[in-house]
């Protein structure tokens, strides 16, 4: 039960941390510049306050304004991708896993967009479709975030051992060492994880457990 409670409080957390992770902009390819240089106006606009209204949690609005710039340009993988992000942040897993496999499908295929739509296919229960996605991008993912990525999904060991690593490397961060914690926990290796998060009370906090 406790493994349960820390794993949904992980998903949740790791869910929510990337969908406030800001996409590189918007491409616009789907329509001649030369014609539509008011509506590419009109759907940065709506990109912006998507981004905005996110950051803001405001995620009604997130939602509002990323349906309406798809509408426009439905094969833009980026706004693909800012949509799957405001369902993430709605709670509407579904809706955003084929929102980010439609990102996926147009091209976008960055570390943010498939560490996303791997947690939402645990979110929804697809453990093997999201170990098969991580795996297969394996060496385009950053550490940290495969390796726990890996351990939500069903395989903590696995998660553990590559985040143990990870944590020796030059470019290690606190956050690899938090990840690393979040591993131990996953994996049932309390005393580990309460010793690499700080204190029994970081760890809880930091899971709201």
């Amino acid at each position: 039960m406790k493994r349960t409670r820390l794993g949904k409080a992980a998903l949740s957390s790791l869910l929510m941390a990337t969908t406030m992770v800001g996409c590189s902009g918007a491409a616009f390819t789907d329509r001649p510049s030369a014609g539509a240089a008011k509506e590419q106006q009109n759907a940065q606009k709506l990109a912006a306050a998507t981004e905005t209204a996110l950051a803001a949690r405001d995620f009604d609005r997130a939602l509002s304004s990323a349906e309406a710039v798809v509408k426009g340009y439905p094969r833009d993988a980026t706004l693909r991708q800012l949509l799957g992000r405001a369902y993430v942040a709605n709670g509407r897993f579904v809706s955003a896993e084929t929102a980010l496999q439609d990102a996926m499908t147009l091209g976008k295929s960055d570390a943010r967009t498939i560490i996303s739509l791997a947690l939402v296919k645990v979110g929804l229960g697809k453990n093997d479709e999201a170990r098969g996605l991580i795996t297969a991008h394996a060496e385009t993912l950053p550490a940290a975030d495969y390796g726990l990525a890996i351990a939500m999904a069903g395989d903590p060991v696995e998660g553990v051992n590559i985040l143990s690593q990870a944590i020796h490397d030059p470019s290690a961060t606190a956050r690899t060492r938090q990840n690393l914690a979040y591993a131990y926990a996953l994996a049932g290796r309390w005393r580990d994880a309460r010793v690499m998060a700080g204190t029994p009370a970081d760890l809880k906090r930091r899971w709201k457990i």
